[in-house]
Parts: C-alpha cells; sequence; structure tokens
C-alpha cells in the first residue's frame, strides 16, 4: 500500500470514530431543558448525616455540664460511671442507633451503667424500645430537657457521666472511634470487638433533630 493510500485509509478511520462518538454522544445527552441527572444528589434519609468533626470540640469546650439532681437515680444507679445515649421515638435512624448502642451496653456493663434518654412521652418511648429492641434501661422526655441543658441538638449523641455526677465527655454522633474513645476512657478490656465496631460507622453520624433545637 503506496503512502498515500495508507493515509487515507487513517483520515476514513478517524472520520467514522468521530461520527460514533458524536452519535453516542446525542443519545445519553440529557434532554433539552432538563439538568442532567446527579447521582446521589440526596441521601436516602435526609435526618441522617454526618457529624462534623469539629461539633466534638465544640461541645465539650463550650460548657460544664451536671447530671440534674431530679434524674441522678436514673443515669447513675450505683457507684459506676453513667453512659447515656440520646434518642427520638419519632425517628427511623434513632432504631438503627438504639441497635449499636444496645451492642455496646453489653460490652459496657461491669464498667459504666448505661441509658437512653428517648425525646417522647412514655408510652412513644416504650413503644419505640420495643420496635427497636433497645435492651438498655431508658427514661422519656418529650421536652428534651437534659439534651437543652447539655447542648445535645440531634439523635445519636451520647455522653460519659462521671459517678460525681459531673459529665466527662459528649460526643455529636455514633462512630466507631468515638465508642473506641468511650471504651478506653472507661478501660474497657479486652478491647470492642471487631464484629461490633464494623458494624457501626466509621464518621460520627447523628439523627433527626431533637427539640432542643428550636
Amino acid at each position: 500500500m503506496t503512502p498515500d493510500r495508507r493515509r487515507a485509509g487513517l483520515a476514513a478511520i478517524v472520520g467514522l470514530a468521530t461520527v460514533a462518538v458524536a452519535a453516542l454522544a446525542a443519545g445519553i445527552a440529557a434532554p433539552a431543558g432538563r439538568p442532567a441527572r446527579v447521582e446521589h444528589a440526596a441521601p436516602k434519609r435526609p435526618s441522617l448525616h454526618a457529624a462534623p468533626a469539629g461539633d466534638v470540640a465544640a461541645l465539650n469546650a463550650a460548657f460544664a455540664r451536671r447530671v440534674p439532681a431530679a434524674l441522678a437515680a436514673d443515669l447513675l444507679p450505683d457507684a459506676r460511671p453513667g453512659v447515656v445515649f440520646f434518642l427520638k421515638a419519632d425517628c427511623a435512624c434513632s432504631r438503627g442507633f438504639a441497635g449499636w448502642a444496645s451492642a455496646l451496653a453489653a460490652h459496657l456493663d461491669k464498667a459504666a451503667a448505661c441509658t437512653a434518654v428517648i425525646e417522647g412521652s412514655d408510652a412513644d418511648a416504650r413503644d419505640f424500645a420495643a420496635a427497636s429492641g433497645l435492651t438498655l434501661p431508658f427514661i422519656a422526655e418529650s421536652g428534651s430537657g437534659l439534651a437543652r441543658d447539655w447542648g445535645v441538638r440531634k439523635a445519636g449523641a451520647f455522653a460519659l457521666v462521671e459517678p460525681d455526677g459531673s459529665v466527662a465527655a459528649v460526643w455529636p454522633g455514633i462512630s466507631r472511634q468515638g465508642f473506641r474513645d468511650l471504651a478506653d476512657r472507661l478501660g474497657v478490656a479486652p478491647p470492642l470487638p471487631d464484629d461490633l465496631l464494623a458494624a457501626v460507622p466509621g464518621a460520627a453520624t447523628a439523627g433527626c433533630a431533637l427539640h432542643s433545637a428550636e
């Protein structure tokens, strides 16, 4: 084949490829007047979101917190430290949080007294506990008074309370690192099992807004 014929053949191939690409692009382009679809533009459950890392520092630097006398018997029933989980009865996200909290509480039993504070009426809290399989003790607070006092704004937050009633730390959402940090502070041994941690979000995750955020 002569050089001229070879160049002509290559030009024809390039021309056909250009036409094919243009046709393909026309076939997959979004219809005129409509924006192209963006995958994952909105989460499947908008109320479930990652709590910014800065929230931990901001929450714990804000002010000193204490367990109010009226709740001391519920949150600190004995000489152990207390762990408080904030949940919401009408929040679908809280059902998942309840499962993780229950699994964690089983491993903290000797180290801390775990309690869930559920936003809702007494009946709402009972129904939520039954539906979610919550296994730790709980109290109902329709107005989220404790969450408001402690600066907690979303379900999924949890806190470590010292036996004297002072709050040692607050986490704005549930995460593997948060659970590890809590266990370390309590001196839990052996370490939390891998299967428990594998089921928990890697990033701090919170749910629905509590009344304390209003």
